[in-house]
């Protein structure tokens, strides 16, 4: 294991900047999950990290070694990808203890027995070390591709998208398989993903990449309450959260956030009344998650609560999804699955006013993490 460190790395290919001025720490023997779009530089960091791209700029530093001059087979990192490449010929046995075989390598075959019997044990695949990967379920050759990785016990492994071409049932059980294996996997590990739930149940920290720029770092759950930008804040969560322009004004001696068509009144708590009156904000962008709202009884006028018509319900398992025309704007909204909404029925919509997110209206920054 060892620590990883990028220094304003930065990689362009002619004229598209893929990375732009990269500065991250992943700490020895940590799980950092990076998230994002497509075309946000996430392979390509790994590709320079692997040394299988050259940087156009930075540094990449593997414990206190500069690794840029450094081959990438003598970096010892492994990187896992999305398509498994097993050899078709080769049981899983063979397939495990191939890198430990590669030319360079000197390891003996009592070694290369240890290793790839640890790692089968690790992973759970010790019973189909004979088998041959047709034989094998897509979960199973999953593992086998991260334990071909693993057997090389590298500082640094990789992980590029590993199960995002599943299913949804088995990619929700191996996320389950990658949380408990996070123990056992003793590298300093980057796991690259476009989906949020992967994001937010995997890994020590988070990172959010888009065009190339982190956009945040820190606890997944910190993350998702506290988003620094819009980006940030849609990127995570589905469905995605609700953005409202909002005008700030004073009513009834109480500062209120309204939206524009005046469908939507929501008090400003002290924290935020304080940040609205410190940057002297006349307009906002007010980011309501869809779990922070609910549907409610009543015809009285009350503050945080707004008046809207059902545009569609959606059941999904557990929970259901209504999306509500409420003035200008569609609002979605989770709700209980006891109650069934006809199209176009009226409803009363409530805002939880202690968890929204407040964006300045220009930059769509969030004007609480400033």
């Amino acid at each position: 294991m060892a620590k990883l460190t990028l220094q304003h790395l930065t990689k362009d290919f002619d004229k598209v900047r893929a990375v732009n001025d990269l500065n991250l720490e992943i700490e020895d023997g940590e799980f950092l999950v990076v998230l994002g779009p497509s075309g946000a530089g996430k392979t390509t960091t790994l590709k320079l990290i692997a040394g299988v791209e050259t940087p156009t700029a930075g540094k990449v530093f593997i414990g206190d070694r500069l690794m840029n001059a450094i081959e990438p087979h003598k970096r010892n990192v492994a990187m896992a990808f999305e398509s498994y490449a097993l050899y078709p010929h080769l049981n899983v046995e063979a397939n495990l203890g191939f890198p430990l075989r590669a030319p360079g390598r000197t390891f003996s075959e009592q070694e290369i027995d240890r290793r790839v019997k640890t790692v089968a044990e690790t992973l759970n695949i010790h019973m189909l070390l004979d088998r041959l990967p047709q034989n094998l379920s897509n979960g199973q050759k999953q593992r086998v591709a991260l334990g071909r990785a693993m057997v090389r016990e590298p500082d640094v492994l990789l992980l590029d998208e590993p199960i995002s071409h599943l299913d949804a049932k088995l990619r929700h059980r191996m996320r389950q398989e990658f949380k408990a294996l996070e123990s056992a996997i003793k590298s300093t590990t980057l796991y690259v993903t476009h989906d949020y739930l992967e994001a937010m149940s995997l890994g020590d920290r988070l990172v959010v990449l888009n065009k190339g720029e982190v956009q945040q770092i820190g606890k997944p759950h910190d993350v998702f309450a506290n988003p620094v930008n819009t980006f940030v804040a849609k990127i995570l969560g589905h469905p995605q959260i609700n953005l409202v322009a909002c005008s700030v004004q004073q009513t009834d001696g109480k500062m209120q956030l309204v939206s524009t068509d005046s469908s939507i009144h929501i008090d400003a708590t002290p924290a935020v009344r304080d940040q609205l009156t410190k940057g002297n904000y006349d307009r906002v962008l007010v980011g309501i998650r869809p779990l922070y709202m609910q549907v409610v009884n009543g015809n009285a006028p009350e503050s945080n609560v707004c008046q809207g018509n059902v545009y569609v319900y959606e059941r999904l398992g557990t929970k259901g999804v209504l999306t509500a025309t409420v003035g200008d704007q569609r609002l979605d909204i989770l709700t209980p699955i006891d109650h069934d909404f006809a199209i176009d029925e009226a409803v009363r919509v409530a805002i939880n006013s202690e968890h929204v997110s407040i964006f300045d209206a220009t930059t769509e920054r969030n004007i609480m993490n400033g």
